[in-house]
């Protein structure tokens, strides 16, 4: 009673972990305070009743004294259900935040009597269907949460009344298509966010009843490929995410229609082919990622170069991470440029020459790449960058590679600092820790790569490395057993063939004697063939000389 005529002034009451087995009992920690605007608020996050089994009780009317309340939050309290016109009589509520509770069911009397509430966060439940017309009472909703449920579908006419609604999180529900005839009563729309779906298309028709669309995220589902004409309707886009998602190509003049768009991800694809008019128009563009796709290099010399410096001229952010090759121009074409994140690219020392032209950089993104030092030159430059980040680089902390970055190690405000690889002495101290008088000139780096396997190298180069030897040993051994598999078929070859041939031969004797007709027959000593013999043909045990010269034949004498 004591406290009652401060309670009916409460604006605000944030309840959290506190209800346990029998609400409505109060939290074991509670403080009362002022909260944001001098309203004042029951503050609970200390309430320890987790510990206790969980209520099976749905929250009441149990703070219809409180006519001035303004923000309602009971999140993270295993709440089931809203009770029946919980919400009576709160004529002032701007906020209700049911935020990850167990509640699986919402009806249409649960808000009555809520014309003026301006948002409404159920998130985290565990909502599996919500029936047609739920939200009808809340006429004058703005923010409407129903992310991290399990949603297969929406129902039609599930946003009747809600004409006023400007944003709806969709995300995290197992959402396989979106009714275009759904969206029919929220054509003020201004963000619509769906990530973590499953969906793989949109049809175009849902697009024309979002004209009035700001934001479009439909990052982490499963889209593979965008039309030209994906996007006509949304002439009012400022920011656009599609990361996440399984899109292999970007097609000439996607954008076109976007000229108000600031910020465009398309991070964490597949695309191997971005067109060259794929940005066409996009005139303020400010935030492009580019990162974790299939794309090999960027080629800024062609005239067809989807970045080209004329469409996007206003760009501050850009991030192509993962690209293997990056052209050496390619901040000389932005200027402009405030972050740049060309992380994990293969960088060398001598590739750092292209950040020269980046006069008004602030976050810079080095990591994993194969730096081993940083020249005067570059040091001056990076000094003056608000945040630089060099982790898992080959740094070699020598007075050569890094003596100049080192000697100033103590004035940056990095939030932070690389650290060393080589020499071995060194491995894994901040640069900040290492005395700048104590250092080696210059490491030999060939003596550190016969005791440590190239020691200007990544750990994860070095297990690249072992796998390609792997890999060279396998194709050894796959190429003798081959080799060994076709001498042994060459071979049984061979003997299949002399043995045809002998048999063969076997054969062909075998027909021939059978041939000879008429057998030569033997009768009274007498040995008769119907060819002529060659009596001078001898048997093989006698010696055959040729005969005698027949003697000379005298001739008469001639008679004179």
């Amino acid at each position: 009673n004591a406290i009652n005529p401060i309670t009916r002034r409460w604006s605000f009451a944030d309840i959290q972990h506190c209800f346990g087995e029998a609400a409505p009992k109060m939290p074991i920690r509670m403080c009362l305070q002022l909260g944001f605007q001098g309203r004042h608020q029951t503050v609970c996050t200390r309430g320890d009743c987790h510990s206790r089994p969980r209520n099976h009780i749905s929250i009441g009317p149990i703070f219809e004294k409180f006519h001035y309340l303004e923000v309602f939050r009971v999140t993270d309290s295993n709440v089931p259900a809203i009770g029946q016109h919980t919400f009576w009589g709160l004529i002032h509520l701007k906020v209700v935040d049911l935020s990850r509770n167990n509640i699986t069911l919402i009806r249409e009397d649960n808000f009555r009597g809520q014309d003026n509430l301006l948002e409404l966060d159920l998130s985290g439940n565990k909502l599996i269907r919500i029936p047609s017309a739920t939200f009808s009472h809340l006429s004058d909703l703005r923010n409407l949460s129903l992310a991290d449920n399990f949603l297969v579908e929406l129902m039609p006419r599930q946003f009747l009344n809600l004409a006023n609604l400007k944003h709806l999180d969709l995300s995290g529900n197992p959402i396989v298509d979106l009714k275009p005839e759904v969206f029919r009563d929220i054509q003020k729309l201004k963000t619509f966010r769906c990530r973590r779906c499953q969906l793989e298309k949109v049809n175009p028709m849902l697009y024309s009843y979002l004209r009035m669309l700001n934001v479009l995220d439909l990052g982490d589902n499963h889209f593979r490929y965008l039309d030209k004409e994906e996007f006509q309707h949304l002439k009012l886009l400022h920011t656009l995410r599609f990361d996440g998602n399984q899109l292999s190509v970007i097609v000439d003049f996607l954008f076109s229609m976007q000229r108000n768009l600031q910020v465009l991800d398309m991070a964490h694809n597949r695309i191997v082919k971005v067109a060259g008019s794929a940005f066409e128009n996009l005139v303020n563009l400010t935030h492009l990622d580019l990162s974790y796709n299939k794309l090999m290099s960027l080629d800024m010399s062609s005239k067809l170069s989807f970045l080209s410096p004329k469409e996007l001229k206003t760009l501050t952010t850009l991030s192509v991470a993962d690209m293997v090759s990056l052209p050496t121009n390619l901040l000389a074409t932005f200027p402009n440029l405030r972050e740049l994140n060309i992380s994990g690219n293969h960088l060398r020392d001598e590739n750092l020459q292209m950040l020269v032209p980046a006069k008004h950089l602030e976050l810079l993104d080095l990591s994993r790449n194969q730096i081993n030092g940083i020249d005067m030159r570059i040091v001056s430059l990076l000094t003056e960058i608000q945040d630089v980040n060099l982790a898992n680089n080959p740094i070699i902390c020598d007075r050569c590679h890094m003596g100049a970055l080192i000697d100033r190690a103590h004035t940056l405000k990095w939030s932070k600092l690389p650290s060393c690889y080589l020499p071995e002495s060194y491995r894994g101290t901040q640069i900040s820790n290492i005395d700048g008088g104590g250092l080696d000139f210059c490491v030999s780096l060939d003596d550190e790569e016969d005791e440590d396997t190239n020691a200007a190298s990544t750990s994860r180069n070095i297990l690249s490395q072992g796998s390609l030897n792997i890999l060279a040993l396998m194709a050894g051994l796959l190429f003798i057993i081959l080799a060994v598999l076709i001498l042994g078929i060459v071979v049984c070859y061979s003997r299949h063939r002399a043995r045809y041939y002998t048999h063969e031969d076997k054969r062909d004797l075998g027909a021939t004697e059978k041939s000879i007709d008429p057998p030569a027959t033997i009768t009274s000593n007498e040995i008769n063939f119907k060819f002529p013999i060659d009596d001078h043909v001898c048997i093989t045990d006698e010696l055959c000389l040729p005969p005698p010269p027949p003697p000379p034949t005298k001739q008469a004498p001639v008679m004179g």
